[in-house]
């Protein structure tokens, strides 16, 4: 058996359950005149409260609080008709371009070795992935911001 005295948390834990109490719980409130006074002091505190009758309203609290509550509004969002209307601009200038210079177009790029058009592809690849990666990464910091608030 130790010195110390029990804190309030152990004797309110042997107070509201003796069974599943610790074994040094029940040996310390056993040989301790002080530790009993107050896990007794507890246990009559702890009838008291449930011997309280619960409240009971005598109005429903939910249909008061729904009754309070602003009506929704719906907003209209033209994020995703701006963002095709961005990407029908590029088609049609994309077509556009290809309408009027599309044979000078393509002597251009045959005049380009084949290993020069590689080199360019894989690198516009490369630099299409990292920034993708980037901006996934961006994306999930911002997340993860979000679920703190």
């Amino acid at each position: 058996m130790t010195n110390e005295h029990l804190n309030d948390a152990e004797i309110q834990q042997y107070a509201l359950q003796k069974i599943d109490c610790d074994i040094y719980i029940t040996e310390h409130i056993r040989h301790c005149a002080n530790c009993q006074v107050k896990a007794q002091q507890y246990a009559l505190l702890f009838e008291g409260i449930n011997q309280q009758e619960k409240p009971v309203f005598d109005f429903n609290l939910a249909d008061l609080v729904i009754a309070q509550l602003p009506e929704t509004q719906h907003k209209v969002s033209y994020g995703n008709a701006f963002f095709y209307f961005i990407i029908c601009i590029a088609i049609f200038s994309g077509c556009t371009i290809f309408y009027f210079l599309g044979t000078n177009l393509l002597r251009l790029f045959s005049g380009i070795t084949p290993i020069l058009s590689y080199l360019l592809i894989t690198t516009v690849t490369g630099l299409l992935v990292f920034l993708c990666i980037d901006m996934y990464r961006k994306y999930l910091t911002k997340m993860k911001t979000l679920k703190y608030y």
